[in-house]
């Protein structure tokens, strides 16, 4: 008996000396739940130790551990996830210079997308130097922005749609100004609707030479499987997937249009011929090319969700229009919006809600055929698509269409992260990326809608709290009040 007191006793004595680890670091945010976004599982009562911008060390919460850091930050009942990316963004849309926006209303517009969890964005399509300014003030400490990859203009046809595109006469002309883009810093080539087909064809070519990305809207003259064929990266708002898929247009039925004066008109009977005609055996055969070829797509099913719902989502997004800048709040209405253009006619406002079905359709069996995704939202001239919080209007979307909230969650984390080839900085919750974190208070893999839930962000290892957030957005809807544009 007193044998086994005494081993007791120096069982005690032992574990007693054992000296306990120490780890020092800036932040712990401590007995957190981590959502794993490549798993899409939970791992349970994890210590998450930051130092300076870096995850240092990630394990179970257990108490053998001493912590030496400046913040302690007490998560247990709450998930982390990674920094949420918004893969179609136009912070500076050229569709809206025309409403003469100041610079410093612009740049209001970052800290909404980071005060909402969105810690990264692809910019596609403005002035690559006002892109190159917010990185220098957000380094200086001066503007909370999230991490960008910018396209600078949009490359189209000789009478591009837009102000600020570059218009390419001809083939010849590509590769001047491919270089001449490259030289200012753009990340990556955004080619648009207008383009012509020889033109394209010239751009795809040039670009898979020299290795360098190119993206988005598939040219009216290019068929989407074409696209993918010739190397475009990521496609962008499934656009020309329904002409490509349905029954070619007869003679006859295009002849049938042309006495009619009214191009709306003629727009609704050739979309609800195509709807009609849709065939979903085109269309997987279409999505095998997708995956055959590695294309990303990126839906951007919020902001056909918002133009098609205008009038019924507006009132619900009232305090969210209340951050925004008066040039872009004014834009927003019917009476300045090239997409809220004939909202008093009852046919064209059908057919873009049966667009939006389909498009829902088309998401489901791309994401069944897996299809590589891309969360987006096409924040910037699009009416409701907000900074931010259109990020988590569009994971929602995405879970209608079928995704898991998992699946959503991962096109907005480690898709963008391996889209970009930083999956080794970015991307999950893991030691030795960097600490673009989102805590919420619910979990996101029992409901998406949990995204909203936010506690707080962090930002290459600095802490916005909730009380931070707040004072971010009051300050922004201050200085956003006056004067109204009219």
């Amino acid at each position: 008996m007193k044998k086994l007191l005494f081993a007791t006793a120096l069982g005690f004595l032992l574990i007693s000396c054992t000296k306990k680890e120490t780890l020092s670091g800036t932040i712990l945010v401590e007995n957190v739940s981590i959502v794993d976004v490549e798993t899409g599982e939970l791992l349970p009562n994890q210590n998450v130790l930051i130092q300076g911008d870096t995850i240092l060390d990630i394990r179970t919460a257990d108490g053998n551990v001493d912590y030496e850091v400046g913040t302690v930050i007490e998560a247990e009942g709450k998930f982390l996830i990674p920094g949420l990316w918004d893969m179609h963004t136009h912070p500076d849309d050229p569709e809206v210079w025309r409403m003469n926006p100041k610079q410093e209303e612009k740049d209001r517009l970052m800290p909404l997308f980071v005060v909402n969890g969105v810690t990264g964005i692809r910019d596609m399509g403005g002035d690559i130097k006002l892109v190159q300014r917010w990185r220098s003030l957000y380094k200086e400490g001066k503007l909370w922005a999230p991490k960008i990859f910018a396209g600078g203009p949009l490359l189209d046809g000789p009478n591009p749609m837009w102000d600020g595109s570059v218009g390419i006469d001809s083939p010849e002309q590509v590769k001047h100004v491919v270089d001449s883009l490259i030289a200012e810093g753009v990340d990556f080539l955004k080619i648009y609707s207008l383009l012509p087909r020889e033109t394209y064809l010239a751009v795809s070519d040039y670009a898979n030479e020299i290795d360098f990305p190119f993206v988005g809207h598939v040219p009216y003259t290019v068929p989407p499987s074409e696209a993918a064929q010739t190397g475009m990266k990521s496609q962008e708002h499934l656009l020309e997937i329904l002409k490509e898929c349905s029954d070619a247009s007869t003679e006859e039925f295009m002849a049938s249009l042309q006495p009619i004066d009214d191009r709306i008109e003629r727009s609704n009977r050739l979309n609800d011929f195509r709807l009609n005609t849709f065939n979903t055996s085109k269309a997987d055969s279409l999505y095998g090319v997708f995956k055959k070829y590695n294309i990303w797509h990126c839906p951007t099913l919020s902001m056909w969700y918002k133009n098609a719902w205008y009038e019924s989502e507006y009132p619900k997004d009232k305090e969210l229009v209340a951050l925004l800048p008066p040039y872009l709040r004014a834009y927003w209405t019917p009476e300045h919006n090239d997409h809220l253009q004939y909202r008093d006619r009852p046919a064209y406002i059908n057919i873009k809600k049966r667009l939006y079905q389909l498009y829902l359709d088309m998401v489901k069996s791309m994401n069944q055929k897996d299809v590589m995704l891309l969360a987006g939202t096409d924040v910037g001239a699009n009416p409701l698509c907000h900074p931010g919080v259109g990020l988590h209007n569009e994971l929602e979307a995405l879970t209608d269409a079928g995704l898991t909230p998992a699946e959503a969650l991962k096109t907005a984390t480690i898709n963008p992260a391996l889209f970009f080839e930083i999956q080794e900085e970015y991307g999950t919750v893991s030691q030795g990326k960097i600490a673009d974190l989102v805590l919420l208070n619910a979990n996101p893999l029992e409901d998406i809608n949990h995204i909203r839930k936010i506690d707080l962000v962090i930002r290459d290892g600095q802490v916005i709290d909730s009380a931070k957030i707040a004072e971010i957005k009051n300050s922004i809807k201050a200085e956003n009040a006056y004067p109204w544009r009219e």
